[in-house]
This record gives C-alpha cells, sequence and structure tokens, in this order.
C-alpha cells in the first residue's frame, strides 16, 4: 500500500522540480512574471535624445572690477533677460546661441563738449554668444551642466543733450548710440530641472570678461578714449526652456 502511494506522488513531485526555477530569474514584464534575465535598463532617458530647445532667462550681472583711466561705466552691476536657442546633440553635449541684455546706471553722468553738455541717463549692455554645454546626465529630475562660450559685446548709452547759444537759448535732443564694442567669454556651470521631456526650469553663474575697444562720443565720432577697456563679471541668470 505505501509502495503505491509512493509510485501516485513520484511524477506529481518531479513534475513541480522540473517547473521550478530560481527566484531571481523571475522578472515583471509589464503584462505579467516571466522567466530569464531582465531585460536591459535603458542608458538615458528620452530627455537625451538629440533635439532642440528654445528658451528665455532673467539676468543680474555683477562687475567686479573694470580697467579703466576714468571710470567703471558698469558701475556695480545691472540686471535684464535674454533670450536663447540651441540643439542637444546627446546625452552629454549641447551647443547654444544666447542674447543677454543688461541696464546699468551710469556713474559719470554727462560728458563735456564744446560749452554743451551730454547727459547719459544710462548704459545697456548687450552680448550675442556661442555656448558650448556639456552635460552630467542623471536619472533624476535634477542635471548639472559645464558651459564655456564666446561672442560679442555691446555697449549702448541713452543719452540727452542740451546745448545753451548765445542769447541764452536752449536747445536739445535725445537718443542712444553704440559706446564701445568687443569680444567676450564665459566659463560656468548650472542645474536644469526637469518637470517633463518637455519643459525644464534652470539657473546658471557664469564668469565674464569683457574686452571692450576704443570709446566713441556720438558729437564727435573722431574723439576716442586712446584706452581699452576690460570688465570681469559675475553673471546669473534664472530661465525656461521648451524641449522639442
Amino acid at each position: 500500500m505505501k509502495m503505491n502511494r509512493v509510485l501516485v506522488l513520484l511524477p506529481a513531485m518531479l513534475g513541480v522540480l522540473m517547473l521550478a526555477r530560481p527566484a531571481e530569474a523571475q522578472y515583471y514584464g509589464g503584462g505579467g512574471y516571466g522567466y530569464g534575465p531582465p531585460p536591459p535598463r535603458p542608458q538615458f532617458g528620452y530627455r537625451h535624445r538629440v533635439h532642440g530647445y528654445v528658451g528665455a532667462q532673467l539676468t543680474g550681472i555683477g562687475i567686479l572690477a573694470q580697467s579703466r583711466d576714468n571710470a567703471g561705466y558698469l558701475g556695480p552691476g545691472g540686471g535684464g533677460g535674454g533670450l536663447f536657442g540651441g540643439v542637444r546633440l546627446g546625452p552629454f553635449f549641447a551647443l547654444e546661441l544666447n542674447w543677454n541684455f543688461t541696464y546699468h546706471n551710469v556713474l559719470d553722468d554727462y560728458y563735456n563738449y564744446w560749452g554743451g553738455n551730454q547727459y547719459w541717463s544710462a548704459f545697456h549692455l548687450q552680448t550675442i554668444e556661442l555656448n558650448g554645454k556639456i552635460h552630467i546626465p542623471t536619472r533624476g529630475a535634477v542635471e548639472p551642466y559645464i558651459q564655456l562660450g564666446v561672442g560679442f559685446a555691446f555697449l549702448g548709452v541713452s543719452w540727452d543733450e542740451r546745448y545753451t547759444d548765445y542769447w541764452g537759448t536752449t536747445y536739445g535732443q535725445s537718443g542712444d548710440y553704440v559706446f564701445a564694442s568687443g569680444i567676450d567669454f564665459n566659463v560656468g556651470g548650472g542645474l536644469d530641472i526637469w518637470l517633463s521631456p518637455f519643459i525644464s526650469l534652470g539657473g546658471r553663474v557664469l564668469y565674464k570678461g569683457i574686452r571692450f575697444g576704443e570709446e566713441k562720443f556720438a558729437m564727435n565720432s573722431t574723439a576716442k578714449a586712446k584706452a581699452s577697456n576690460f570688465a570681469n563679471a559675475v553673471n546669473v541668470d534664472l530661465n525656461v526652456t521648451l524641449h522639442f
């Protein structure tokens, strides 16, 4: 009788042993559990694809030092904003074109010429830069990067001119012109916070070096300050970016 029970149970036990697999061989494939090695995990996310992007920024710039004999025209700093667009070339690299505009208070409020005065109300600094970005890809929402760039800088001035003639009549006009221009470069880094594969918020901190050429005055284009002007600055911006 015992032998008969053994013979009945033996096929069932062999079937269980044949179907059994180690627990670590099981994986969830979306439709249920299966056997075999788990599928490879994607190395990078969808946001690391090759794609284009555009964005806008709010900018603050602090002037660390400005080498000039007469005055530091950019003052302690200024604020403004800008636009940018670029191409993400994969997980690690991106190229970006950035336009930025900041206003600066005037420290020397007028330029005197031939008995007339030209009052400067504000300086505005524009930069157009081509930037290379080295991203450090992550699986989380926050992704850092390093940035290097070079471009052109334009320093404009808003002015109000007043001139009194021999009979005491005062004449006036106002306008804007490019006071100085030159090249600039930047180096620094930033963070992107990805809200979705298509929208990110970010910020960056950059050192900027700006090399202006000879200065020009509006009323006498041949009158120039025969000295170049180099500014050391820290640029901070907050931005929003749309990826497509």
